[in-house]
Order: structure tokens, then C-alpha cells, then sequence
């Protein structure tokens, strides 16, 4: 299962970096689009979306080069091979963390302002998230195809544009409420990550 991760990885690593500069271009300018700490939030939550985003891609690339004619060969078993996504994301989570805490020091420096609360809720978030994204990805990608994965990236990234220039206060206030309350944000993640797993643990048996 640790070569299955280790796969991942490098092939993360020799992916298109020019998505990862535009990426990150995205995150930058949502950051700095006013001193609203809404956009602070907005930002740290497009930059756990887009390293999960990324992660989203390998699994294309599995479909497109029939991989998985490949990996039943390999010794590990069909929960491993799930298993070993949800793991890529764990192991991308301090670099996720890390670009929240990027931003909010970026801010600090221009805006003078700063909330540990919100920070800390933030960093629980980008943690999560990614996990949270692939699993949910993954179970669609068993279930309908690798294809599907990139018309799912293709609108929640489109959603995300629109909520960002059109924040009503509403999904701000939203935004706001699982920040501040990590603890029900956990419980929400790993409920719908469990159900994603098994759901994944199903589609791949299913196509055996």
C-alpha cells in the first residue's frame, strides 16, 4: 500500500505545473480581494480545494492508462487500495495547513488584522477538506467512471468562482458557523468520508 501512495505522489509531482501556478494565482487574489475576513476564509478553503483537486487528477490518469489491469496483480487487497487515497491526502494535509497559515501571515502583513480562532478553524478545515473532496471524487470515479472526476472538478470549481464573486450573507454566515465549530466539522467529514469509502470499497469490488 506504501508504493500505491508513493504512485501518487510522483505522479503529482510531474503533473501540469502550469495548473498549479494558476492555482495558486486564484488563491492569492481571493486572499487579497478586500480586508473582509470572509475572503481570508474563502482563500484557505480554495487552497485545500485545489491540492485536492490535484490528487483528483491522478485517478484520471489511473482510467486513461487502464491501471487498474495493473493493480489487480499487484499483493494488496481491494480496501488497501482505497485506503491508499485517503492516505495520499493525510500525507498532503501539513502542505495544506501550511498554505493557510501562508495566508493568513500574508494578510496580517497587509490588512493588520488577525483571529487565532479563525485561524485555527481554518487549519482544521484544510486538513479535512482535501480528504473530504477526493473521498467523495473517488466513490464517483468507481461508480461512473474516471471521467466523471473531471466534469465533477470542472463544476465545483466553476461553483466556487461564482460563490466567491457573489457572496451573499448568508453562505458567508455558513462559512463562518463551520469555522468557528471544528469539532462539528470533523463529525461531518468522517461521516461522509466513511460512507465514501465503503461506497468505494464497492464500486471498485464491483468492476473486479
Amino acid at each position: 500500500m506504501r508504493g500505491l501512495v508513493l504512485k501518487d505522489l510522483l505522479l503529482m509531482i510531474k503533473m501540469n505545473k502550469k495548473m498549479i501556478a494558476v492555482m495558486n494565482l486564484l488563491v492569492i487574489a481571493i486572499a487579497f480581494l478586500g480586508e473582509n475576513d470572509i475572503y481570508a476564509v474563502m482563500s484557505s478553503v480554495f487552497c485545500s480545494l485545489s491540492i485536492g483537486m490535484h490528487l483528483m487528477m491522478t485517478m484520471t490518469y489511473d482510467g486513461r492508462n487502464t491501471w487498474k489491469q495493473y493493480e489487480l496483480t499487484l499483493p494488496v487487497t481491494k480496501y488497501q487500495v482505497i485506503a491508499s487515497k485517503y492516505l495520499t491526502c493525510l500525507v498532503l494535509a501539513p502542505i495544506s495547513a501550511a498554505g493557510t497559515v501562508i495566508i493568513y501571515a500574508a494578510r496580517y502583513a497587509v490588512y493588520h488584522s488577525f483571529s487565532w480562532e479563525q485561524l485555527g478553524g481554518c487549519v482544521v478545515t484544510a486538513v479535512l477538506l482535501p480528504v473530504l473532496w477526493c473521498s467523495v471524487c473517488l466513490a464517483f470515479a468507481q461508480w461512473l467512471g474516471y471521467t466523471s472526476v473531471q466534469y465533477v472538478r470542472a463544476v465545483s470549481t466553476l461553483l466556487m468562482i461564482i460563490l466567491i464573486n457573489k457572496m451573499p450573507e448568508n453562505a458567508a454566515f455558513v462559512v463562518k458557523y463551520f469555522v468557528q465549530n471544528p469539532v462539528l466539522l470533523m463529525i461531518t467529514v468522517l461521516a461522509v468520508t466513511l460512507a465514501a469509502y465503503f461506497a468505494s470499497v464497492t464500486g471498485y469490488a464491483r468492476k473486479e
